[in-house]
Order: C-alpha cells, then structure tokens, then sequence
C-alpha cells in the first residue's frame, strides 16, 4: 500500500487513534446481541454455525485487546496480530450476514449494527496498517548502525 495515513481521522495521532478504535471496535463487540433462535447443541450446520461465529468474535475481541496493548506499549507485534484477526472477521462476515438474514432472523436494528461495525472496523484497518509501518519504521530509526559500535582498529568477534 503506498498511501499511508499519517493521521486518524486528520486531527488525532495514529497511536491515539488506535487506542480509540480498538476500545470502539470492543464496543461493537460487546453489544452484539447475542442470537437467540438457536439450540444449545451442535449436531446441526446451525449450531455448527454459531460456534464458528462466536469464536470468531472472541478472536476479534482478542485482536482489539491486542491493538490496544500495541498502542500503548509501541508494539508492532500485536498490531499485526490485530490485523490478522481483524482480516479473519471481515473474510467471514459475509456468511454470517447471511446466517443471520436466513438463519437467525434478526432485525434491521441488528444488521445495521453489524454492518456500521465492519465498516467501522475497514477504516480502522487501515489506520491499524498505517501505525504498523510507523512502529516499524521508529524501530529501524531507533537501530544504532554497527559501524558506530565498532571503533578504528578493533575487533570484534
């Protein structure tokens, strides 16, 4: 990607505008309300389908936890591992979309919870992918050049 953001939402730091929207996006998952017309056991695709999408959440809810700790700890690390499990539930939220169009029966209400939360969590992909590339580029700038350990004449093995 070369475009890069340089800040979130042009006012607020990338670093800030992380830790903002990993508490958002924990937000968004918190409140979804959880589905109710499903049986507690697992010999059916619908039931199979609802742990698949539950465990995918608590993975999201993890990755934001994660971009969180990033954030504040200046991590690139765990704004990786945010990204990866935020790219997870974007790749599968189009099936549970529909599970719960056909499935589960939720109302507009909740759809459009769920989708104002992935386009919330699109953008702050990208700010997530722009802080990513600034930590790693303060971690090479932080690097000290060998050439400056090494004195004239010295050795080192």
């Amino acid at each position: 990607m070369i475009f890069r953001l340089k800040k979130c939402c042009c006012i607020i730091s990338l670093r800030n505008g992380c830790m903002i929207s990993a508490l958002i996006l924990l937000f968004f998952q918190l409140l979804a309300v959880p589905i109710r017309n499903t049986k507690p056991c697992c010999n059916n695709f619908e039931s199979i389908l609802l742990i698949i999408c539950r465990i995918v959440d608590i993975i999201h809810c993890i990755g934001c936890l994660m971009l969180f700790a990033a954030s504040y700890l200046k991590l690139s690390l765990l704004v990786l591992i945010f990204l990866v499990t935020n790219c997870l539930r974007a790749l599968l939220f189009p099936a549970f979309l529909v599970a719960e169009i056909l499935i589960w029966n939720v109302d507009i209400f909740d759809l459009s919870f769920s989708i104002c939360g992935l386009l919330l969590s699109i953008y702050f992909w990208i700010v997530a992918y722009a802080y990513y590339y600034k930590c790693q580029e303060e971690v090479s700038a932080d690097e000290i050049p060998e050439s400056i350990l090494r004195k004239k004449g010295s050795s080192l093995v």
